[in-house]
């Protein structure tokens, strides 16, 4: 397997040394880059001085911010991959974020295994959502929600449950006992039903609306 380049973007420099010194612990995985903010960051990319396939960004930083960054690369065409380390009570952010082209959300103080597994995830062009945080912005939103599921079977709820908790075909076949073939044909149905065009779009639906009670 292939080093997996990680660029390091975060405004607290102790943050951003501990993470270089514990990723250089793991296998497969070098750190190429960093940035105190995401102004400074997307200088770096402007100056081609990015040299990086998993981006870890904070979102709150007072020099550009996780969002600012997304934002910005949204309309460009880049195979960088972005991975959000948060905190909790940013439920907006983390939805802006996912909906600006992240690839997950982690929070800062997960396991260096927990980190690691994830990044690998990303570099795959796996989803991947910690399901703390999942949680929390579904109970955020079902205060405020009173929406109805579109109307889905009892499997495709099980199924688009398990997408929402960050679990790839595989691992959601595994859950549900079927055929990975049969988790694709009602990934596929519950994309069309929720009227989106991919598992990230059906993912931010399922949290803005409140649809998982």
């Amino acid at each position: 397997m292939n080093n997996i380049k990680v660029h390091l973007v975060d405004d607290q420099c102790l943050i951003r040394q501990g993470m270089r010194s514990l990723l250089q612990l793991s296998e497969n995985i070098v750190v190429t880059g960093e940035a105190d903010g995401g102004d400074t960051f997307l200088q770096q990319l402007g100056n081609n001085q990015v040299d990086a396939d998993v981006v870890l960004l904070d979102m709150r930083m007072p020099n550009g911010s996780g969002l600012d960054v997304l934002n910005a690369l949204q309309s460009q065409q880049s195979d960088l991959k972005f991975l959000i380390l948060t905190t909790f009570n940013e439920d907006d952010l983390l939805l802006g974020g996912m909906a600006a082209g992240a690839k997950g959300y982690l929070l800062k103080d997960v396991s260096l295994e927990e980190l690691v597994a994830a990044i690998k995830r990303v570099q795959q062009g796996e989803i991947v959502l910690q399901s703390e945080l999942t949680q929390q912005l579904i109970k955020a939103k079902q205060q405020h929600i009173t929406y109805e599921l579109p109307s889905l079977t009892g499997k495709e709820k099980q199924i688009l449950s398990l997408m929402v908790s960050g679990l790839s075909n595989k691992e959601i076949a595994a859950k549900v006992f079927n055929a990975e073939g049969t988790v694709r044909n009602h990934v596929s149905n519950i994309l069309s039903k929720l009227q989106v065009r991919d598992r990230t779009q059906a993912i931010l639906k399922t949290l803005e609306m409140g649809l998982l009670k």
